[in-house]
């Protein structure tokens, strides 16, 4: 990891934590930075101050030296910490509306090199026909060479893991807290899993960083944003499910949902996926006859992404 990469983590949490800016914000805050701002930390505290501070949003250097313990017991943890500008922030990340200032990694930094993957979520209340459908989509898109990107929760998310798992294919999964462990417990065999299987675990949040209940949702963005489209498995009406549907549009990123000729049959919580297919514009997926067409869809956004880049680079 570079000076100048460290000294952008650095700069992003204090940000965030000590001058309370959003996220986004403290993106484009670094993107913009001149390049000799991050060679001192002291003209990092003092560039904010006079140009951008406001109120009692002002830096101090001892903001400064607790956001340096912050990164470094992340780094010292084994957590990648890569800020966006550098090389190593995937590109289509960038380009979703207030990406993270840091994207912090565990497990196989590679799968970040690789094209942008297609997130499969879905409600943690999952019926069994809920569960071997996403194990079922997951599989297919794995064997297509696809990261699968989901959530670590409960239900159709930890199927969505398993389905790539069991495919041998790459899945990335977006933590809503530090990394220092996998959450929820229930899932942290699942979690060891897939670091030990050539995944990897990400999150926006340094390693002291615990869950709550905000953050779930804020997630759902990035979610979105190592994604060409998101296939909605199952899910309620007032769910992050939902919430992760609005982020996907909101991003022009492709949106499917599950819904099967046979839904009372299958007893599938089906609620959010008849919402986001009659009011949303989400495309059904009926059967899975529809895989492959879904898989074409989501490669033409992938392949725009792509080329289109996202955001100015960090300067040298």
């Amino acid at each position: 990891m570079s000076a100048r990469a460290v000294a952008a983590t650095t700069l992003a949490i204090a940000l965030t934590r000590f001058a309370r800016v959003s996220p986004g914000r403290a993106s484009d805050l670094l993107l913009s930075a001149p390049p000799d701002v991050l060679e001192s930390e002291g003209y990092a505290v003092e560039w904010f101050n006079e140009h951008y501070a406001t109120g009692d949003s002002r830096l101090s250097l001892a903001d400064w030296e607790a956001a340096t313990k912050v990164a470094d017991l992340t780094r010292g943890a084994g957590i990648a910490a890569i800020p966006i500008g550098d090389e190593s922030y995937p590109t289509y990340l960038a380009a979703i509306q207030d990406p993270p200032p840091v994207l912090y990694v565990k497990g196989n930094l590679e799968l970040l090199h690789r094209p942008a993957g297609v997130a499969i979520v879905g409600t943690r209340k999952a019926s069994p026909n809920g569960i071997i459908i996403a194990e079922r989509i997951s599989k297919y898109f794995a064997e297509s060479d696809w990261t699968i990107v989901s959530g670590l929760a409960m239900g159709i998310d930890a199927a969505a893991h398993r389905g790539a798992l069991n495919a041998r294919g790459a899945t990335i999964a977006v933590l809503a807290h530090g990394l220092r462990s996998a959450s929820p417990k229930i899932n942290s065999h699942l979690g060891s899993e897939i670091l030990e299987s050539g995944g990897a675990w990400v999150s926006e949040y340094p390693i002291d960083v615990p869950a709550k209940p905000e953050q779930f949702v804020l997630r759902n963005r990035i979610q979105i944003g190592l994604s060409a489209g998101s296939i909605i498995v199952e899910g309620e009406e007032r769910s992050g499910t939902m919430t992760q549907a609005e982020f996907c549009l909101r991003n022009k990123r492709k949106l499917f949902a599950v819904l099967p000729d046979k839904i009372d049959t299958l007893k599938l919580v089906a609620t959010g996926p008849l919402i986001l297919v009659n009011k949303r514009g989400a495309t059904p997926l009926r059967s899975k006859e529809d895989y492959a067409a879904a898989l074409t869809s989501m490669e033409t956004v992938r392949n725009s992404i792509a080329l289109g880049g996202a955001r100015s680079p960090m300067p040298n």
